[in-house]
């Protein structure tokens, strides 16, 4: 079984990315879940899944730029250290869910941010980029022998998850 989850805090500007991709995403596609801010909240949603593929962002990217990477997950002190229970990268979640006797395949889908400024819109390098993290997450999947499967316009509709959520008229 395969789930795809964005992880993100749309309140803290590029940080978003994961939770309103996934949302554009799941209205037509049942294995995309929004994780949005819950950290290690969401571990027992990801526990019974063979695959998992995060959409968050990276902040080693140059702004706008996606990647693929494999996610080998650990539980080292610093990583444990420096987490509070709302800003766990899939790292450390894919690190739990080895510890409880858990092995998925894990990957992420990133893109590097330019703001995480409080209360700010997605920045235009972050818009560019999600049709092209969307073709890499098409990509990903098909590896897997699942189809995504895209209605409207994503790009608008992640926009919308922003607009929705900061009341901005423009984004």
């Amino acid at each position: 079984m395969l789930l795809v989850v964005g992880l993100g805090n749309v309140v803290y500007g590029d940080d978003g990315f994961g939770s309103c991709l996934a949302q554009a995403l799941s209205q037509y596609n049942d294995f995309v879940f929004d994780g949005n801010a819950h950290g290690i909240g969401v571990l027992g949603t990801l526990a019974d899944y063979d695959v998992l593929v995060f959409l968050d962002i990276d902040v080693r990217l140059p702004p706008g730029a996606v990647a693929v990477e494999r996610i080998e997950g650990s539980l080292t002190l610093r990583e444990t250290r420096l987490v509070d229970a709302h800003r766990a990268p899939p790292s450390l979640l894919v690190g739990y869910l080895r510890a409880m006797g858990r092995d998925p395949k894990a990957y992420l889908i990133a893109v590097g941010p330019k703001t995480l400024d409080p209360l700010s819109p997605p920045s235009q390098e972050v818009i560019k980029a999600v049709s092209t993290a969307v073709e890499e997450l098409r990509k990903l999947l098909g590896q897997f022998g699942v189809d995504l499967k895209v209605g409207g316009d994503v790009v608008e509709e992640f926009k919308n998850c922003y607009r929705r959520a900061l009341k901005y008229e423009r984004v």
